[in-house]
């Protein structure tokens, strides 16, 4: 099956059900290519949220795809705007928009929930709870078609282990699941893929000992701070895009520290 096709199965079966997709690729980019019914938007990210959350407190059910990764930063006020409303009407109006992002994005400034797919199967799925869900929330699509498919079954957000180990935890954010996994090779190491905003503490103290690989969610952050007192070593964190070697000299560098 071409890449994106699962995505772009998932949004014209929310589109033939009455939903709405907006984004400024709609027909020419990325999961909007030949996606029937799209509606394309100005070039103002802001613009886009403005129009998602006017036609979500008509009742309408909206994915917004937004297609670098810089979009989110740019409309972060109108993004705040819009996750602000239910609060602030005591709950007689719960938008339900879906704001698709890709990865590279800044997550660190957002209190909304934040889901993370490595592969497309987890984008797609991911997509198909959070509009059952509804609510609004980020999904950050990611995917590597280098990541490991068929792993067990978690709710969406929650990580996965990828790996067993008991000698340092190499916690992998989305695409970077593929490097990390072959930089673990000849180590006890202990690989975990992070999907949103499930804790990983647990998996940050069986160890003591962390390497973060890839774009760092604000959930992540929290769980490094909730197992503060368990490391033994300081913890080091690479970029989205390490190549298997800079994450195994890490590996190697907190080992021995």
């Amino acid at each position: 099956m071409p890449r994106g096709d699962l995505v772009r199965q998932r949004l014209n079966a929310h589109i033939r059900a009455g939903g709405l997709v907006l984004g400024e690729g709609a027909g020419v980019h990325g999961a909007l290519a030949k996606l029937e019914g799209a509606v394309r938007t100005p070039l103002s990210e802001a613009a886009t949220i403005a129009m998602a959350t006017g036609l979500a407190l008509a009742g309408k059910s909206v994915v917004v795809e937004l297609v670098d990764p810089a979009s989110l930063a740019r409309a972060l006020d109108a993004v705040a705007d819009l996750a602000d409303i239910a609060v602030r009407t005591e709950r007689t109006f719960t938008p339900s928009v879906v704001i698709r992002v890709p990865g590279g994005t800044d997550l660190r400034a957002l209190s909304l929930p934040v889901f993370i797919a490595g592969r497309e199967s987890d984008a797609a799925e991911q997509l198909a709870q959070a509009l059952q869900r509804g609510g609004v929330c980020v999904l950050v699509d990611d995917s590597n078609p280098e990541a490991p498919e068929g792993l067990p079954e978690a709710p969406a957000g929650e990580p996965v282990v990828l790996r067993e180990g008991a000698a340092i935890t190499v916690l992998a954010v989305g695409g970077a699941c593929a490097a990390a996994l072959a930089a673990a090779e000849g180590f006890d190491a202990h690989v975990v893929e992070v999907r949103g905003a499930g804790s990983v503490a647990a998996a940050i103290a069986r160890t003591g000992r962390v390497v973060v690989v890839g774009d760092k969610p604000g959930s992540l952050t929290a769980s490094l701070n909730e197992a503060f007192w368990s490391l033994e070593a300081p913890w080091v964190q690479l970029p989205r895009g390490s190549t298997v070697d800079a994450v195994r000299n890490a590996i190697h560098s907190v080992l021995g520290a």
